[in-house]
């Protein structure tokens, strides 16, 4: 039997969240649940260590193999992706379950940590390990675009306004006074 390797992240900061619904936008009969998560390096260190280990164990040490890590050079950010066919279940900042109607819009930036196991594979010959997603804990959210933060305030000198903008017209779909 397999050994099960299990995984926590440190807390950091979601980048693409689908974890209020699963993404279709590019598999329509597959989606998924998933996230990646931003930190620095050293905070991201010994997850890393983890995965380099049960990779080592199931692959052999000098295997070449994927990771679900990648480093963006320029600002030297850790990003780590887990991923699930399935809804994980949602904790608070407090470690209480949330239930899936009180589970807020989690939007890109908004602070988490994921746990789950390690998934080592071996496809056509390419050898990886993938995070499946089974938990997150919700630190601090952020509900990402959509929301109204009041818009911008009024500027002097501007001559568009609304009510100067004709509406398309119902044939053509065409703007009829106010080109672009």
């Amino acid at each position: 039997m397999a050994k099960v390797h299990k995984f926590t992240t440190p807390a950091g900061n979601a980048k693409y969240p689908h974890l209020n619904s699963p993404d279709t936008a590019f598999d329509t009969d597959n989606p998924k649940y998933k996230t990646e998560v931003l930190m620095s390096e050293d905070e991201a260190a010994p997850l890393i260590a983890q995965i380099k280990a049960a990779a080592a164990e199931a692959f052999g040490a000098k295997a070449n193999y994927r990771m679900p890590v990648t480093k963006d050079e320029e600002t030297g950010q850790v990003s780590i992706k887990a991923q699930s066919k399935y809804q994980p279940k949602f904790y608070d900042a407090q470690g209480q379950v949330i239930v899936p109607s009180a589970l807020p819009k989690i939007g890109g930036g908004s602070t988490v940590k994921m746990g789950g196991v390690l998934n080592l594979y071996t496809v056509s010959g390419s050898k990886g390990v993938s995070l499946m997603l089974d938990k997150v804990q919700v630190i601090d959210v952020v509900n990402g675009f959509g929301g109204d933060d009041g818009g911008f305030e009024a500027v002097d000198g501007g001559s568009f306004t609304v009510e100067h903008f004709d509406e398309p017209t119902p044939s053509t779909g065409a703007v009829v006074n106010g080109d672009f």
